[in-house]
């Protein structure tokens, strides 16, 4: 009697969080999942048509998805690769015992607490033709006109990515800090003793011991990545003519602009794939090695 009615009792607490899930994270799900094989502007439930595959098709031969595939892709590694060597080696400057190091640990940190949408805009105004930086370059006869950073079909995406880094670094560099300070210091003493250089040291213990860090880095990167919209959104709008488009991106505006839900739907199951292929990859080559 007392086992069933503490499970009674266990029930009643988690049900709260069972109904929050289903309502709020299974039906939008599913209800999304159907989506994918009708057509529907959004508005009127009536106006629903099924279409099969049709918005699959649609997708995979639009050119403008294509494109933002491709965007979302050069997102993805130039985020990852960067925000992981510039924490892990901000991590390794922050551990080291001279003056200084708790001022940039916060300076670096500072821009996580930041929302996207700020940092954005931010950088919107320092990269305008006549932003602080473009002013900066004149000033110094580095060039004559305006660099339109974020107007150009070439640098608008690169742009977006710098601004990302900047904001997310300190967010890395703190991961690995934390996996740095559960290192023992006798496990590094005895190895430069054996006569390891500080290269040896990184790459033969320190790394290693960092897998687990590491991992979870690089997944909240990856998945991070591919579901990109707000600093995006704010400092291009997709554009110029869908140049920095990424997938997020061009959901809104298939979803919100265009009403056409199913298009979208299509899109936001193809972030959740590649999301997922990421992660299991990722997790497999970690069994692999370690």
């Amino acid at each position: 009697m007392l086992n069933k009615r503490l499970q009674r009792i266990g029930f009643c607490f988690s049900l709260p969080t069972i109904l929050f899930f289903v309502c709020f994270i299974s039906i939008p799900i599913i209800f999304t999942l159907f989506l994918t094989f009708v057509s529907w502007q959004g508005y009127d439930l009536a106006q629903i048509k099924l279409v099969g595959i049709k918005n699959f098709i649609d997708v995979f031969t639009d050119k403008i998805m294509l494109k933002s595939f491709i965007n979302t892709l050069i997102f993805v590694i130039f985020t990852t690769f960067f925000l992981n060597v510039l924490g892990f080696f901000g991590a390794m400057v922050i551990d080291q015992k001279i003056p200084g190091t708790k001022f940039l640990k916060n300076a670096v940190f500072l821009p996580v607490l930041l929302s996207p949408i700020i940092i954005g805009i931010m950088w919107s105004r320092m990269l305008d033709a006549f932003g602080i930086l473009n002013k900066f370059l004149q000033a110094i006869h580095l060039t004559e006109l305006p660099i339109l950073f974020l107007g150009s079909s070439k640098l608008a995406i690169y742009t977006v990515i710098a601004a990302t880094i900047w904001q997310f670094a300190g967010y890395d560099m703190l991961l690995y800090y934390a996996g740095i300070q559960g290192i023992p210091g006798e496990l590094l003493e005895a190895a430069r003793i054996d006569g390891a250089n500080e290269k040896g040291v990184i790459f033969k213990i320190i790394i290693p011991v960092l897998s687990p860090v590491i991992t979870i880095t690089l997944l909240l990167n990856i998945i991070g990545g591919f579901k990109v919209f707000d600093i995006v959104y704010v400092m291009t709008k997709g554009g110029p003519n869908h140049s920095s488009d990424v997938l997020a991106t061009y959901l809104f505006q298939q979803a919100f602009r265009l009403n056409n839900m199913g298009f979208a739907s299509v899109i936001a199951f193809c972030i959740v794939i590649l999301s997922l292929i990421a992660a299991i990859v990722r997790l497999n080559i970690t069994k692999e090695n370690f």
